[in-house]
């Protein structure tokens, strides 16, 4: 029996996910004996553990970059140990598009000591494509905005025309945020508070409820803590230097569509997913200025662990590949798959 995992590197969590049982996290993050480098806990357990004068917390990547092979190596085995049911493990991880393979074979090598018996890797954004329902065969423009980064895929009747990495995303937002409440009053905030304001009371479309939230913030000059209540309208325009940036990077890649192919990739047009695309009206927005259709996809933060595992049943049960990126070969393995279905 071969147990099939998708797997997908984030700052704050991997998410791992299987063609039957769905989606699970584990933290990615270990808690450190700063004097020896040992790891004394790791995963969720790592939270729980003692921080302090001998422990410190670790996040050792970021977005599928490897920043410590060694703790990342550490932080998959412990997550994939926890699902695994059988000796043989096939994993597919999903690949952010600027990935040179040079990082690529460095991630599919820790992963494969780490436990794993084959290791393949898919881009994101057709990842997230496939975890909103379309297929690898459609003609579309996938749009997954990360927590840093933006990856667009563009496809045409599963030609991949065009795959590309920027470096915005929901943090940028959540800087935004923080930087207009400094320049308000000389108040900082952390991030995760400017992200609780983002996502309670930001909006770059009309139509939003009008909300409040209180908020703690530090006076920079005193360092006196200040209790501050903000509304939908104070942060009305702060997010425009992030949101021209995606923007911008959506257009730029657009634009050098084959002429050939522009009629039939707009016809579905654009599928927005991650985190970051949770913006309130940020669908909207984008169709407008690009003139592009532009669907937001079901549950987006989860489309690509969700993609990642629907691509295990489209491949054959055991591969003769390993370590290796096979996002331009999954039109054909979908299509040999609905041709030997049909055939039965």
């Amino acid at each position: 029996m071969i147990t099939k995992i998708g797997l997908d590197l984030g700052y704050a969590h991997i998410t791992l996910s299987d063609p039957t049982s769905g989606v699970s996290r584990e933290s990615s993050i270990a808690l450190v004996d700063k004097a020896t480098s040992r790891i004394l806990a790791l995963g969720d357990a790592a939270l729980s553990g003692v921080e302090g004068a001998t422990g410190v917390l670790v996040r050792p990547f970021k977005n599928g970059m490897l920043y410590s092979a060694d703790l990342t190596q550490a932080i998959v085995k412990n997550a994939l140990e926890a699902v695994s049911g059988s000796e043989e493990v096939r994993v597919i991880v999903g690949l952010p598009s600027d990935m040179v393979p040079k990082q690529e074979k460095e991630l599919f090598s820790m992963i494969t000591e780490a436990g794993a018996s084959t290791v393949l890797g898919v881009r994101r954004a057709m990842a997230a494509l496939i975890g909103a329902g379309a297929e690898p065969t459609d003609s579309m423009i996938s749009v997954n905005i990360g927590a840093s980064k933006t990856d667009i895929l563009i496809i045409c009747e599963g030609q991949i025309l065009l795959s590309a990495c920027e470096p915005v995303g929901g943090e940028d937002f959540d800087l935004a945020v923080q930087e207009y409440i400094f320049s308000q009053g000389d108040v900082r905030v952390s991030l995760s508070v400017a992200r609780a304001i983002k996502e309670k009371l930001g909006a770059v479309w009309p139509g939003k409820e009008s909300e409040t939230i209180d908020i703690e913030g530090t006076l920079s000059l005193t360092g006196n803590h200040i209790h501050m209540n903000i509304a939908t309208e104070d942060i009305l325009g702060v997010f425009e230097s992030p949101l021209q940036k995606i923007l911008m990077a959506i257009a730029e890649h657009v634009k050098h569509i084959p002429i050939e192919y522009v009629e039939r990739v707009f016809k579905k047009g654009i599928l927005l997913s991650g985190g970051g695309a949770l913006l309130f009206g940020l669908d909207k927005m984008i169709e407008k200025v690009l003139d592009i259709p532009v669907m937001m996809a079901y549950d987006p933060i989860n489309c690509v662990a969700k993609g990642l595992a629907k691509i295990h049943t489209m491949l054959p049960s055991r591969m003769r590949t390993n370590q290796k990126n096979i996002t331009s070969q999954l039109a054909g393995y979908r299509e040999a798959k609905t041709k030997n279905t049909s055939g039965k």
